[in-house]
């Protein structure tokens, strides 16, 4: 694949300023004051008038030009300052694409209106960050292009905000703990590069491990969640929203639950989420143990565990014997072990391998205040060794400041969680039991479930259509009755004497004004009060509805409830016609039959694709399909799901020698457990992977793949193909490739691309015999560009194929 295309934007290895018209321009002489400062800072070149406090750029290292077109070479991304009266955004934007420079960064403001711009930019060819951003950063490339008053430190945090003075703030907190950044993105108004577009970038990005988001709009849901939950499988992701952004707070939480990302409410929450993203171990099983010279801190941090219900270990038994024997009578033990003040550092260590050694004990926090007997010296020593010898989480608060700082740097670069205080040392531990449980739903890929249970749809689609019709836009459930049935829900209209549940319960849909479609669950009588009502996002699966319900209902199970639960998913996934459905005093009774009081209000929904209306979209089984090869063979050809990932690895491993080079362009002999995590736990919104499987012997065999990424460009994507050595011209590569056609026509994308290898003739012949257009790569000769566009006679074709 291709770098990115938001690589020169992000990751400019070089820079032009459009310094504008007026050389004492505050805001352009404040982005110069930082330029200059930069620590081994990336080529700048100055274009526009010389900025009043340069008399001399060049002293500075920068080169300057008076016009765009006068540069010698081109840079990756201009960055637009300060006041341009004699050039409108027309201009800038025309000269930008004549310079071939691809990335605009606009720090000041315009009143051109946005959807011009979007013109004006698509018609040279230039994306744009902005206008009013704040900047960006990438310390590791001495990029230092933003407005904030300190510079970040090199490092592996990604933060990107929507607000510059968020952004300014964490920034600065973020350089007085010692924690780096790998990339600062600010967005401000953002017309062209959405949020959604940075977070793929940062998702792919080796040098950012770990995501902080400030946001306060996400564009479309949809492409929002997907790029989230595309980046979540992979990296930890912390999110604070302004205002919910118009979302109902429980519909929010629910939709960055199922991206595997955590949502905080408060920017403290950023922070406390900083200090343990990129050090963190994965919480083992067993409850948390506060160990602290001296009760205050200690007592701190388990006040602020008891408010967000974190389970202490209050150690017995065995442990408690063994640590009382480590203690010597030298403190008390317990959910907070606490230590003399007066005792030497070595002891705290000691009781904290103690604690660890046990299958009761998850983590421990060890809260240190600044004493004369806590040797500095060691203490660094002592807990990194600690930290080397077990798979456990350590977490470390130490108070204060002066030695205490240095010290807080030098445990968190060597991949401790490290804070301030014990509230954030707590509030980050609890990040990391969110994030676990969140990761687990990520990986959740729910069905509507009509495909397999061959539900007629189209059936109940019309029936709602004809109610709407003939206004019955609240109809009654005697009308409803039979949509009901087709999805598996059988209503009846009498209660009967006994019934499964423990008590009645209250069911229903409602639309989100941000989100969508979501189902509300409490107890009846309870709905009134939202903070009783769980609420998730379909589709459903039995573990998202098992999630739902011990959300709900703490400690139940019920059977019954949750195969409910999933054929209300399907119909709301199915219907988007319904727009509200309450199902009040459910009882479900033994024989299956479900006593409700049902209301529903209809909507009309001509020419809507199909699952458009949900955030989170269904496994997209109507491109499954079956292909008869020429020797006769039974292909089914389907999208991939997580549980591929066995026969992926399996695949790639049986090509031949030349088969993986001209994929994969490099000699891998097999897919590394990421490569194979990222191939087969896709997200369909923002990508698709075919793959072929025939059956032998009962094992199912994967004998091809075709698969595209869209480049987030909203209109190109990039394909892949390959078949087993022995599948080869049976006539299912093409079949394949025109599937997969349809599929990104679908999506909304118009063009398709693909790098082949210039050695590799039979791919480069396959491209054009399907229609692809082939030039040489301008970058690497050695190598090609196929490109085709998605015309409506192309995909007519591909249909009758």
């Amino acid at each position: 694949m291709s770098q990115h295309a938001l690589q020169s934007l992000l990751a400019p290895q070089s820079l032009v300023v459009l310094t504008g018209d007026d050389a004492h321009d505050p805001l352009m002489l404040a982005l110069v004051k930082a330029l200059s400062n930069a620590q081994k800072p990336c080529p700048v070149t100055l274009c526009g008038v010389i900025p009043a406090e340069l008399a001399t750029p060049s002293a500075k290292g920068f080169a300057q030009v008076k016009h765009l077109s006068q540069l010698d070479k081109r840079p990756d991304l201009a960055v637009l300052v300060g006041d341009h009266e004699s050039q409108s955004m027309a201009d800038i934007i025309r000269d930008c694409g004549a310079a071939e420079i691809e990335s605009l960064l606009m720090l000041s403001w315009t009143s051109e209106p946005p959807e011009h711009l979007v013109e004006l930019l698509r018609q040279h060819n230039v994306r744009l960050l902005g206008p009013n951003s704040f900047g960006i950063c990438r310390p590791k490339h001495g990029v230092f292009a933003w407005l904030g008053l300190a510079q970040p430190l090199p490092g592996r945090l990604a933060l990107m905000s929507q607000s510059g003075t968020v952004a300014s703030a964490l920034v600065d907190w973020a350089t007085w703990q010692g924690i780096g950044f790998s990339q600062v993105v600010a967005m401000g108004s953002p017309v062209d590069v959405m949020p959604s577009q940075v977070l793929d970038y940062l998702s792919n990005d080796f040098d950012s491990q770990a995501i902080l988001m400030y946001l306060q709009k996400i564009g479309r849901p949809t492409r929002f969640l997907s790029s989230l939950r595309a980046t979540g499988r992979n990296k930890p992701v912390a999110v604070v929203t302004e205002h919910a952004m118009g979302a109902d707070e429980r519909v929010l939480d629910a939709a960055l639950s199922r991206t595997g990302a955590v949502r905080g409410r408060r920017l403290n929450d950023l922070i406390a989420a900083a200090s343990v993203m990129t050090n963190a171990r994965r919480i083992k099983d067993g409850s948390l143990l506060i160990i602290g010279n001296g009760a205050g801190p200690g007592e701190l941090a388990a006040q602020r565990a008891t408010q967000l219900n974190i389970d202490l270990l209050n150690p017995e038994g065995e442990l408690r014997n063994k640590l009382e024997t480590t203690m010597a009578g030298r403190g008390g033990v317990g959910p907070v072990t606490t230590v003399w003040a007066t005792c030497t550092t070595d002891l705290y260590i000691d009781l904290a391998a103690d604690a660890l050694s046990s299958p009761e004990c998850g983590a421990v926090l060890l809260t240190l205040s600044p004493t004369a007997l806590i040797d500095i010296g060691s203490l660094y020593n002592l807990i990194t060794k600690l930290h080397r010898t077990q798979k456990k989480l350590v977490m470390v608060c130490l108070l204060g400041g002066d030695n205490m700082t240095n010290m807080r740097t030098r445990i968190n670069e060597a991949g401790i969680p490290t804070s301030r205080t014990p509230e954030t040392a707590i509030e980050g531990f609890q990040f990391l039991v969110r994030f676990q449980r969140n990761q687990l739903l990520a990986k959740q890929y729910a069905d509507s479930h009509a495909f397999r249970f061959k539900i007629d749809v189209a059936q109940a689609t019309q029936t709602l259509a004809t109610l709407y019709k003939e206004g019955q836009i609240t109809p009654q459930i005697d009308a409803l009755k039979e949509v009901f049935e087709l999805f598996q829900i059988r209503i009846i209209t009498r209660r009967q004497a006994s019934h499964q549940l423990f008590a009645p319960i209250h069911l229903r849909v409602f639309q989100d004004a941000v989100f969508g479609p979501a189902i509300g669950l409490s107890l009846e009588g309870a709905q009134q009060h939202t903070a009783f009502e769980a609420v998730a996002l379909p589709p459903l699966n039995t573990i998202l509805a098992k999630d739902l319900i011990q959300r709900a209902f703490p400690g139940e199970t019920s059977f019954e409830l949750e195969s409910l639960l999933r054929n209300l998913s399907t119909m709301v996934c199915e219907l988007p016609e319904i727009e509200h459905l309450e199902l009040a005093d459910v009882r479900v009774h033994e024989s299956g039959s479900v006593y409700a009081d049902v209301t529903a209000r209809l909507r009309q929904c001509k020419n809507w694709r199909r699952y458009e209306h949900l955030s989170i979209h269904p496994y997209p089984r109507q491109w499954v399909s079956e292909r008869t090869l020429k020797n006769g063979e039974v292909a089914t050809v389907r999208p991939v799901l997580p549980r591929d990932s066995d026969i992926l690895a399996d695949f790639v491993r049986g090509m031949s020698h030349e088969t993986r080079y001209f994929r994969f362009i490099s000699n891998i002999e097999e897919l590394t457990p990421r490569m194979l995590s990222s191939m087969s736990h896709i997200d369909y919104d923002r990508e698709m992977a075919l793959l072929a499987i025939i059956n032998k012997e009962d094992k199912n065999i994967l004998i091809g793949t075709a698969r595209y990424v869209d480049n987030f460009d909203d209109q190109s994507c990039e394909f892949a193909v390959v078949l087993g050595d022995e599948y080869q011209g049976l006539g299912l590569a093409s079949y394949m490739m025109r599937q997969l056609f349809l599929v990104a026509a679908d999506k909304g994308i118009k063009w398709m691309k693909g790098v082949v290898l210039a050695e590799n003739k039979h791919m480069i012949d396959f491209c054009r015999y399907l229609g692809f257009s082939i030039k040489r790569d301008e970058d690497d000769f050695g190598q090609v560009i196929a490109t085709i566009k998605l015309t409506p006679s192309l995909l007519e074709k591909c249909r009758d194929a």
